[in-house]
């Protein structure tokens, strides 16, 4: 299943570049899941998707910075949150494995969760960049 839809875009290409690598990383996971793949398969795409959300929360919070964005405190607050409950999947997965529980709390968890976040918060960040700038 595609979940990058040109909707998501936020008009900022550095941000824009990220969050389609990284829905393009969860479309893999749930892929996996889904088509019941190999343990190892889902664990490596699921390291991935951990280590690459914090790699980019960390590049978009240091472009909010750069702006001055006014929420930036609240934003980064959502992206712990979010760190944290991909962990807990994580864990959820070391203990357990694959399941149809844990695909089922990954597409709730990620897939919804990071959707909502880019067309809602982080569309906010991309109309204060364009207002402050001009352009991206």
């Amino acid at each position: 299943m595609t979940y990058w839809k040109d909707s998501l875009l936020v008009g900022v290409p550095a941000i824009d570049a990220e969050h389609r690598k990284l829905v393009k990383a969860i479309e893999e996971l749930m892929e996996a899941c889904t088509k019941g793949q190999g343990r190892a398969t889902i664990e490596k795409t699921l390291n991935f998707v951990i280590s690459y959300t914090k790699q980019h929360f960390g590049a978009e919070e240091r472009i909010q910075a750069q702006y001055a964005y006014p929420g930036m405190a609240a934003h980064k607050q959502i992206h712990a949150n979010f760190t944290a409950t991909v962990e807990g999947l994580k864990k959820e997965f070391d203990q357990n494995g694959p399941s149809v529980a844990l695909t089922a709390s990954l597409n709730k968890n990620l897939v919804d969760w990071l959707i909502k976040h880019i067309s809602v918060e982080d569309k906010k960040i991309g109309d204060h960049i364009r207002s402050k700038s001009g352009s991206a």
